[in-house]
């Protein structure tokens, strides 16, 4: 199996113990990270995604003023890092380089997801420089396949790989730090563009491809799961092969199929709460929509008040006791290996002195 360097399989809270400790003594505490979507609406149609249904496409976005706000509030409350990554497509908010700017500006790291049609290439050099990685969703290597996965035409892929091209060439020019990937959302239709992804990785200078599980989600078509993961090990040991010093072909077989919970109980979201495109905060994707769960919106309040509030601390105490994590949670839940870390802390086994 090749190493993961980046640790996409697991978590981080190792390189945060001073917010553990925190948490483990019942202190408040701000989160560390924040997933959120800036937009509500995309321009492809990936055949895998939750939003390639009508009724969950929006025009609704986040204003640049309430998005700057909340930037401002969570880095002055102790958050580290926000990506752009969830709901709809991050470029298509007018002013998505201005927020990444404006979050880079108040010492957070910054990171985005995007399917990379709409970047504009004269914007790129300062777009790169605030980023501390930028991911582009990819799930074909090869143009002729991209309608029927992704829902968009041969010339859009040739799109997307000069842009992943021309970031990689500002990279080296500007001896950028920004780490540069491709994601694989792996399902039925897109288990024979795995190895040509590897290859085109490869090819075109990213840090790494990763090829990750098909999280579950309600609108999500049922018959794009994948019944056994695990019976494309040839495949990915092919792929992985392609793997050279500063490329990363990354699998992530820990997570896939996974739909078993070592733990009874949610404690991840006071580390990673999730923010919707239209700017509700809540505990975390999965009950996106679930009025039980939803915290406030950045749109209308300071994030540190919404943090402060008794809201918050409410909901948070809600996910902790009252979710059924085997019954009401998704499969691929963002937050579980950071929950399985948090379980053991808080039922030590015997003997931990003996280590």
């Amino acid at each position: 199996m090749a190493r993961d360097p980046f640790e996409m399989n697991g978590h981080k809270l190792h390189w945060q113990l001073e917010r553990v400790n925190a948490w483990m003594k019942g202190e408040a505490i701000a989160p560390l990270y924040i997933d959120m979507g800036i937009t509500m609406s995309c321009n492809i149609n990936c055949k895998y995604c939750y939003y390639a249904v009508p009724e969950n496409q929006h025009a609704d976005r986040i204003p640049i003023d309430a998005l700057t706000r909340f930037l401002r509030d969570a880095a002055e409350i102790g958050v580290k890092a926000v990506g752009f990554l969830g709901d709809g497509e991050p470029t298509l908010h007018p002013e998505v380089y201005e927020a990444v700017a404006a979050g880079k500006a108040a010492g957070l790291d910054m990171a985005i997801a995007t399917n990379g049609v709409l970047l504009k290439p004269e914007r790129l050099p300062g777009f790169l420089a605030d980023l501390t990685w930028i991911r582009f969703t990819l799930s074909v290597g090869e143009s002729d396949r991209y309608h029927q996965v992704m829902g968009g035409r041969p010339k859009t892929f040739e799109k997307v790989v000069k842009n992943i091209r021309h970031c990689v060439e500002i990279k080296k020019a500007e001896e950028l730090s920004t780490t540069i990937g491709i994601q694989m959302v792996l399902i039925d239709e897109c288990v024979d563009q795995i190895v040509p992804l590897a290859k085109l990785g490869r090819e075109l200078g990213v840090d790494y491809v990763v090829v990750k599980q098909c999280s579950q989600k309600e609108n999500i078509v049922q018959e794009n799961r994948l019944p056994a993961y695990d019976a494309f090990e040839p495949i990915y040991r092919e792929a992985e092969s392609f793997a050279a010093p500063g490329y990363n072909v990354i699998v992530k077989r820990l997570k896939m199929g996974k739909t078993g919970r070592c733990y009874d109980r949610c404690h991840g979201t006071s580390f990673l709460p999730q923010i919707t495109g239209r700017g509700d905060v809540y505990c975390c994707g999965n009950f996106f929509g679930d009025k039980r769960f939803h915290i406030g919106s950045i749109v209308e309040k300071s994030f540190k008040d919404i943090v402060a509030g008794e809201r918050y601390r409410q909901v948070m105490e809600a996910v902790r006791t009252t979710v059924n994590v085997h019954k009401e949670c998704g499969i691929g839940c963002r937050q579980n290996e950071i929950n399985e870390f948090l379980w053991e802390l808080k039922s030590p086994p015997p003997h931990v002195n003996f280590v």
